[in-house]
């Protein structure tokens, strides 16, 4: 805090080289790089507050493992935003939100999953305190901090809290704590400016910002800055990169047919863009021997393909331009701080940050129809077949069936789904710190809001479709191009919804030193907060009545107030073994009370060497979707219909990927989630200036709360009883049979605990190279044990493969991810260099499953059951041109590797944006330059 500090020289070289999985040059370049202070033994002794504790102390390390990230290595990095700063950690695992997932309830926004226990579980602050959650929820359940909003020029350094559960800052951080610490102060005047391509030509990225600040605050008495961060990033459309990422038909590559448009083998249609027809009875029953007829137009039938052996027109949903990698956006960031020395011993301190983001994302276009629930009236409905189907009446333009309605299938190519997204965020903080009666305090009052208005195009609205449909005013096929402006308003209607956070608190601290033992003072500190938190999250349109075709259900609307009060103790019971004892009590209004402990301990036998360890226990309340008067309808997918696929053998029964739809829907049964976490490992400097250190850490998670997982329900409907299968009618082909699955309805539950363990090391080394400057290398490894999941006494391990595939995205689980740079400095210069591993994952939902994609066929896994490992290649120079200029450069995946195929995730078509997003990107050039007046 107000007070420097002298390191020990295994503190040193630990700092020197934190983990540089970082940030852009440009905006980057706005202050002077933080580096690492040399010290010797020499000078006085002082202290530092690191995350994971509020007491002083004279080493950077304590009994947690954290690791820091510094402006430098973040600069260093050549990572365009606080997003994939963090989302690059090696600590970062499944259910991580990228951006690029623009399909996702939580658009265009970016989440951080510690451990791949999901964002909700990894507690994202900002100078040590909360902020206001994203409005829409991961999955419509999770809130999340969204790291796109915080600006990136005023980042100081990231300190990540890696062993979990945090009696400091809050029992929920079940994951641990990502603590972004913005500059305090800054004096004088800096603009710079970047510029961005990548080597395909496309995703442009231009960013500006400034930054001034002006008073000395020793002399002066007071300090005020500011800065202002502006970016715009053009959109990247994947149907321009090479190979299975340019097309969704991947069977060349060993994947398997994404295009839309087919008619399965069972006589079912697809969507296409000439649409297809059926008659059906008086009863809307097909009628045996009668199948799907295209309307005019179709140019490829083609009856020699397994996904389309019916024959029907195909489309490519990558090709038509309907897939990006990245989003249109451009965003605004505004932040400043002012500091005032009213004497001696007392700051006052102001922050205001003001942040507005706007996407713009695309989709397929909307079919015709689709099943849901109505939750208003408490029933499914199913417009594709039985009583509430769509058909077109007889005598209709495109009803080919003089005696008979039909059944269309269609989706309009000029039509795809957008979704513009508007995020507001505001951050208001004052407050004031100091010394007084020897206790060191800080204590504030902070108001954080975040809103985001989602307006929404090319989705149709049921009710008033069948409206057109019967009167023959709307057409589909060829004929559709000729609806009217008044139809296609009145069938397909601007869709508007918003989503709001609110969160106010006051909280204080006080630290000091009393007493003496062995090893030295014995530190405290105390605290406490009081917040008030709210969400109000208001659903789309008709999607409660399930009137929108294909458009899921999500709403929340609750608010709590949670009091808090802490205590921690710092006993240096020897010079070698010191404790760290914390203990946190939480009152929540509407889910009682808790109180977590944390032990810690760290046990220096010999300079060289220090053994460490925590204990820790938390406690997370259901959230705002998860208990309150609210429900989430979505699709997602499952492999093989356990009663149709025995029976029929048919692919659309047996074969992987089939669409659901899912309905989860509020529990006010829900207990808290609780957690116990562990870890020990070692700090270790074998020779100067290089150590290395090894954590394992262990993290059990009961009563967890988990949605509705239709694979699992619809393998065993017995296990799960307040769970609800809902089919469709039969199949001409199989009369007797129960129909296909349409809709799988659960609560969320407890779904009893996850068991998740892995070790992390961390390799620095530097290197005096004399006249020819100096070399510092790092390496940082998260390898994962385990990740077991028991649920309603069935126990699945996620580690190593695509599960749980029902979250986020799915994008799944690693068993290992890594890091590691090599860095020359000298002089004016710098050039780094870094490698970014992530492992290979088993295309199964569980180790020892069965492969999760089959080709219909053979039966033969697709992609040998396995997604590729990915490794990628940054470069990053630095050239201090004079004291006022200073030039950057950066090359991300300069080796331009592709992302590994994957046809199982829903994040995006054949490539996975929670593992490889840069792959998918390619190589991207960027140029910056920084002045200072």
């Amino acid at each position: 805090m107000l007070l420097m500090i002298r390191e020990r020289k295994l503190s040193q070289a630990l700092r020197q080289v934190f983990f540089t999985s970082g940030v852009v040059m440009g905006i980057g370049l706005m202050a002077q790089p933080v580096q690492a202070q040399e010290t010797n033994d020499d000078k006085p002794m002082g202290r530092v507050e690191i995350t994971g504790s509020n007491i002083k102390r004279t080493q950077q390390e304590g009994a947690a493992s954290t690791q820091i990230l510094t402006r430098k290595d973040i600069q260093q990095s050549g990572k365009t935003s606080v997003a994939d700063v963090v989302r690059s950690l090696s600590a970062d695992n499944n259910g991580s939100i990228s951006g690029s997932f623009t399909n996702g309830f939580a658009g265009s926004a970016s989440g951080v999953s510690l451990r791949g226990l999901s964002v909700n579980s990894t507690l994202v602050l900002i100078n040590g305190r909360r902020t206001a959650p994203y409005g829409l929820g991961d999955d419509g359940q999770r809130n999340f901090v969204d790291l796109n909003t915080i600006p990136l020029g005023a980042v100081d350094r990231i300190e990540v809290l890696k062993d979990g559960a945090s009696a400091i800052y809050g029992s929920d951080a079940i994951a641990g704590v990502v603590n972004i610490i913005l500059r305090e102060t800054y004096e004088g005047k800096t603009i710079s400016g970047s510029l961005g391509t990548s080597g395909h030509g496309d995703g442009a990225l231009r960013s500006a910002s400034g930054t001034f600040g002006f008073g000395n605050l020793e002399t002066d008495k007071y300090n005020y800055f500011f800065s202002i961060d502006a970016k715009q990033s053009d959109k990247i459309l994947q149907k321009d990169r090479p190979e299975y990422l340019g097309t969704a038909d991947a069977r060349p590559w060993g994947g398997r047919d994404q295009r839309a448009g087919a008619t399965t083998s069972s006589n079912t249609g697809g969507s296409s863009f000439v649409g297809t027809v059926r008659p059906v009875t008086a009863g809307g029953s097909t009628i045996p021997g009668r199948g799907i007829q295209n309307l005019p137009g179709c140019a490829n039938i083609d009856t020699g393909t397994s996904i389309n052996s019916g024959g029907g027109c195909l489309w490519d949903p990558i090709k038509g331009g309907y897939q990006t990698v990245q989003p249109e956006t451009q965003n605004i960031n505004l932040f400043g701080r002012g500091t005032l020395q009213i004497n001696n011993n007392m700051q006052a301190y102001t922050e205001l940050g003001l942040f507005n983001s706007q996407a713009k994302t695309i989709n397929t276009p909307s079919g015709l129809t689709s099943a849901g629930f109505d939750l208003v009236n408490n029933r499914v409905i199913n417009s594709g077949t039985g009583p509430g189907q769509l058909l077109l009446p007889i005598g209709h333009p495109d009803n080919p069936f003089p005696a008979n309605r039909a059944r269309p299938r269609w989706a309009d190519p000029d039509r795809p789904r957008t979704s513009d997204l508007d995020t507001t965020v505001t951050r208001l903080l004052v407050g004031v710190k100091g010394t007084s009666f020897g206790w060191d305090y800080d204590s504030g009052i902070l108001y954080a809001q975040s809103k985001t208005e989602r307006t929404q195009n090319g989705y149709y609205r049921a009710s008033a479709l069948q409206t057109a449909v019967n009167n023959g005013t709307f057409r589909i096929g060829q004929a559709g191009a000729f609806n009217s402006a008044d139809t296609l308003a009145l069938v397909s209607p601007e869709l508007k919804n918003w989503a709001t956070t609110k969160l106010a608190l006051w909280d204080f601290k006080g630290t000091r030193e009393f007493g003496q033992l062995p090893g030295g003072p014995i530190g405290i500190a105390v605290g406490g907060e009081l917040r008030h938190e709210s969400t109000v999250s208001e659903a789309t349109p008709y999607t409660d009545i399930n009137d929108i075709v294909g458009l899921g259900y999500a709403a929340a609307r609750s608010s709590r107030n949670i009091s808090s009060l802490y205590t921690e103790l710092a006993l240096p019971v020897l010079k070698q073994l010191e404790f760290q004892l914390a203990l946190r009590t939480d009152q929540y209004s509407d889910f009682g009370n808790s109180t977590t402990p944390k032990v810690g301990f760290k046990f220096t036998p010999i300079q060289q060497l220090a053994i460490r360890g925590t204990y820790a226990e938390g406690f997370r309340a259901p959230g705002p979707a998860e208990s309150g008067d609210s429900a989430v309808s979505a699709f997602t997918t499952f492999a093989r219909d356990p009663v149709r696929c025995p029976v029929t053998g048919l692919s659309a029964d047996c074969a992987d990927g089939k669409n659901v739809g899912a309905v989860t829907v509020g529990n006010k049964n829900l207990k808290p989630e609780k957690s116990q976490s562990y870890s020990l490992g070692f700090i270790l400097e074998p020779i100067k200036n290089t150590s290395v250190s090894v954590d394992y850490w262990r993290i059990v998670r009961k009563n967890e709360i988990t949605g509705s997982d239709a694979a699992s329900i619809i393998a065993d409907p017995s296990k799960f009883p307040d769970a609800t299968v809902v089919r469709g009618e039969a199949t001409s082909d199989f009369p007797g049979l129960a129909g296909p699955i349409l809709l799988v309805k659960a609560p969320y539950i407890n779904a009893g605990q996850t068991r998740t363990s892995g070790i992390d090391i961390d390799l620095r080394s530097r290197f005096d190279l004399n006249s020819y400057g100096r070399m510092t290398a790092g390496l940082t490894v998260s390898q994962m044990f385990e990740f077991k999941r028991t649920t309603s006494g069935v126990t699945q391990n996620f580690v190593g493969t695509h599960g749980d595939t029902n979250l986020s995205g799915n994008g799944g689980t690693p068993r290992t991810r890594a890091s590691a740079s090599l860095a020359w400095d000298r002089g004016p210069f710098n050039v780094t260099t870094s490698v970014n591993y992530v492992s290979g994952i088993e295309d199964k939902n569980e180790a020892g499953g069965e492969c999760l994609d089959v080709d219909p066929v053979s039966g033969k896994p697709l992609m040998n059951c396995r997604v590729a490992s990915f490794t990628t290649v940054d470069l990053f120079g630095r050239w201090d041109v004079s004291k006022q200029w200073q030039v950057t450069a950066a090359i991300a995946n300069i080796f331009d590797r592709l992302a590994p195929l994957d046809v199982q995730t829903y994040g995006r078509i054949n490539y996975n944006p929670s593992l490889h997003q840069s792959g998918a990107v390619g190589r991207y050039f960027t140029l910056g330059a920084r002045y200072t007046f």
